[in-house]
């Protein structure tokens, strides 16, 4: 210890200060070897997870617009809906050779093979689908369209010939014949257009009065002329015959490869990518939590090291700060009584013993007492002029100022004192204004005042309250908003509505309250109920649009859908909602007075009543609905399915009530 004694203070500081230095050394290093394996996860998390999310969100929307444009080239057979179906499929290839390098996780690898052989298997099917279209089209430019129309000039002049010559027989069967190929012609184009097996039969069953008929034609005309006009007509619908044969034989594989193969195939295809992406979100959420316990593990061995580096430092300083504090203990007591006030009794109590012991020793601790003597009389007459500066400050007089005077280097006391009053003083006054602002509820409130030192913990203060306020404040709007849309949306369902008023109330609430620019509103509805005639034969139930909101329909465009039909059909199959952002310049455009514009998003989504579908509602908006939005949504859905359920059971029950009534 007397070593110590004898070493000056800089040297003591310098030996404490290199240990602790060394201290921080080792838990430096231990913070930078954790932060980098932390930084290895969230690159990780970053990099590669991304990009595996990315493509696949990419995949499930592709092969939705490559299904959307096949299916409607199978409806409509336009060329450039074949195009752009190659165009989507292209580009879907693309983006899984993407996908074959960057994915590499074996999980998502081996999705990604599945993925591959079911776009492989419903791309060569639908080729197959659109070669039997070709041979269908084919068939209809080149046999049907021409056989058909030779037919009946033929049978037409037939019975023109036979009229004048006043065969009635042979005009008649002329006649008969010619009937009987006008409703082949019925029955094909019915066929082709509906896809109804009735429509053969009936083919086939006019094919056979047509053959009558010829039979009867050949043994009765004994015309030279014509007999050859005769045979020439019955060679023509023979034609016509087979080639719808062979058509209705290629219609036949077509749906079967459509059903069995690509309704299959596309849904598979989707849901895989779905998996996918929902086997990335996996990966991140248990990255996510691995770095939260990695981050954990650093924190608690950063504080033991600290802890163990603080004890050390703690006896450090334990030990340098003794051979420093006992020989000021003295001086330490005279400055308790300066601090105490007995500026005039110091030196009487303190003895002059004392400070020569202090002035003895051989370190900075002579040269402070020595000083002690010059100094006690100076901070008397610094002391008072200080305490009547803080007598002021405490009495509220922010103007007061230092009356003393401070020589050398304590002139920069008056000097801080004074810059302190200055700065005080703006600092009060900006709380004060800023305090007003909080309690008149300004949620913007700021501190304009510039505030130093530990003031600056007053402004984070105002701030973080300010802020707190208005976080408070969006929270309580959000959850009148979602309120606010329930209970509106209810009033816009109440009473006794029929099923077109409701549609109509709905999709213009639920348009405008969710601030989009259009909506459609798709009722589920039997078949039986609008072709009477086809009753037995037609699908028992399609989506029927029957109302609307700020819509304007192209022509071309369909109203009605069968389940599974396009994005329509699709979503009421799925019974889930699909969002689409890259939407086709056809599909439907925002129109107002002076122009129109496509949408930016599309929301297509169902509502259902005893997980029944009932019905789709389809929004495009020029902006992304937010989650907010697509919440509430979710929220009022099952109330739509309640609503109109009654309504089309009330509609239903009076249609009934009137029936029997009659």
């Amino acid at each position: 210890m007397n070593a110590l004694n004898n070493l000056k203070v800089g040297t003591k500081i310098f030996v404490g200060f290199l240990i602790i230095l060394m201290l921080m050394t080792v838990v430096g290093s231990l913070a930078i070897f954790q932060i980098t394996k932390i930084n290895e996860t969230v690159t990780d998390l970053t990099d590669n997870l991304a990009k595996d999310q990315h493509l696949s969100d990419q995949m499930v929307s592709r092969i939705l617009l490559a299904r959307f444009y096949a299916n409607k080239y199978i409806r409509g057979h336009k060329p450039e809906d074949l195009n752009r179906f190659r165009q989507e499929f292209t580009h879907f290839e693309e983006l899984l050779a993407d996908a074959d390098v960057e994915i590499s996780k074996d999980e998502r690898v081996k999705m990604l093979t599945s993925i591959k052989t079911g776009v492989q298997a419903y791309g060569e099917n639908f080729a197959k689908v659109t070669h039997l279209i070709d041979r269908r089209n084919k068939a209809l430019v080149e046999i049907l369209d021409i056989q058909g129309p030779l037919a009946d000039q033929k049978l037409e002049q037939l019975r023109g010939s036979a009229f004048k010559a006043q065969d009635a027989i042979a005009s008649f069967y002329a006649g008969h014949a010619q009937r009987a190929l006008l409703l082949m012609r019925l029955d094909a184009f019915k066929y082709l257009e509906e896809g109804n097996p009735q429509w053969v039969a009936k083919f086939k069953k006019r094919y056979q009065e047509a053959q009558t008929a010829f039979q009867k034609l050949d043994e009765e005309l004994q015309n030279e002329n014509r007999r050859q006009l005769a045979q020439d007509a019955k060679i023509a619908v023979n034609l016509y015959h087979h080639g719808f044969i062979g058509l209705q034989v290629d219609y036949v594989k077509q749906n079967q490869i459509i059903e069995t193969q690509l309704n299959v195939i596309g849904p598979q295809v989707r849901k895989m990518a779905s998996q996918m992406s929902d086997s990335v979100n996996t990966d991140f959420k248990n990255a996510n939590q691995a770095t939260h316990s990695l981050v954990s593990y650093t924190w608690m061995e950063l504080l033991v090291t600290m802890i163990i580096a603080i004890g050390v430092g703690l006896s450090l300083g334990l030990i340098i700060s003794r051979s420093i504090t006992v020989p000021l203990m003295t001086l330490i007591a005279m400055i308790n009584r300066m601090a105490a006030g007995n500026m005039n009794k110091i030196v009487d109590i303190a003895g002059h013993d004392e400070i020569i012991q202090i002035t003895t020793r051989k370190d900075e601790m002579g040269n402070i007492g020595r000083a002690y003597d010059t100094l006690t009389n100076y901070f008397k007459t610094l002391i008072k002029d200080i305490v009547q500066v803080s007598q002021g400050l405490a009495n509220g007089n922010l103007r007061v100022t230092p009356q003393a005077e401070y020589q050398g280097d304590f002139s920069k006391i008056r000097e801080a004192l004074e810059m302190a009053l200055s700065n005080l003083r703006p600092v009060v006054e900006d709380i004060v204004q800023v305090s007003q602002g909080l309690a008149e509820g300004g949620q913007n409130v700021v501190a304009k005042a510039e505030y130093k030192g530990d003031f600056a913990q007053i402004k984070n203060a105002l701030e973080t309250t300010s802020t707190k306020l208005a976080e408070a404040t969006t929270k309580n709007a959000i959850q009148d908003w979602l309120k606010s849309g329930q209970a509106q949306l209810s009033e816009q369902m109440s009473g006794e509505q029929d099923v077109i008023t409701l549609a109509n109330n709905i999709i213009t609430f639920l348009t405008t309250y969710l601030e989009a620019q259009v909506g459609v509103f798709y009722l589920l509805e039997e078949k039986e109920e609008r072709e009477n005639t086809l009753r037995d034969s037609v699908e028992n139930a399609c989506l029927k649009l029957i109302a609307s909101y700020a819509y304007t329909q192209r022509k071309g465009t369909d109203t009605e859908f069968d389940i599974g039909e396009s994005l329509i059909g699709q979503a009421a199959l799925e019974k889930q909602r699909i969002v689409v952002t890259d939407i086709p310049e056809d599909y439907m455009s925002i129109q107002s007075g002076i122009g129109e514009a496509m949408p930016q998003q599309l929301l297509v989504m169902p509502f259902l009543y005893e997980n029944t579908v009932k019905g789709v509602i389809e929004i495009g908006s020029f902006h992304k609905l937010t989650a907010v939005q697509l919440e509430w949504l979710d929220q009022v859905m099952p109330n739509l399915g309640i609503a109109v359920n009654s309504a089309d059971s009330r509609t239903k029950m009076q249609a009934l009530l009137q029936k029997r009534l009659k």
